[in-house]
């Protein structure tokens, strides 16, 4: 009791309460700014590209020239597979194909298609035969 009367009487009160809202407002201020930087970092992911838009505009990208891969006379029969970067034009072809010229058809057949810089072949060749 003594102690509360000792500060309540000196004055210490109002210095600490003064104090202690200088604290307060402090740490009020640092969470303010770190829910505005928050707030400004996921704005700014959703302003950009999500992973779905890019995965969607990379199937976009690769559509065309899996159809036209597909079409193409003399690799009706493979399973090939495109692979397409829409940002960077970049193609990659896997699969497999039963020759090399298949593969070279592919590889040239992927270069014509609209927007595509670069092409990359991971095809392997099937074994002919069985057994």
């Amino acid at each position: 009791m003594k102690l509360r009367q000792f500060v309540l009487g000196s004055g210490l009160a109002a210095v600490m309460a003064f104090s202690c809202t200088q604290v307060f407002a402090a740490d009020a201020a640092a969470s303010a700014t770190d829910a505005t930087a928050t707030a400004s970092t996921q704005a700014s992911t959703h302003a950009g590209a999500t992973k779905k838009s890019i995965r969607a505009a990379n199937r976009a990208f690769s559509r065309p020239i899996q159809k036209t891969i597909s079409k193409t006379k003399g690799l009706e029969d493979t399973s090939i597979t495109v692979f397409g970067n829409a940002k960077t034009g970049q193609v990659t072809l896997a699969g497999q194909v039963s020759s090399e010229d298949q593969d070279r058809l592919a590889v040239d057949t992927a270069k014509q298609a609209h927007g595509v810089t670069s092409v990359v072949s991971k095809l392997t060749l099937r074994q002919q035969g069985g057994g």
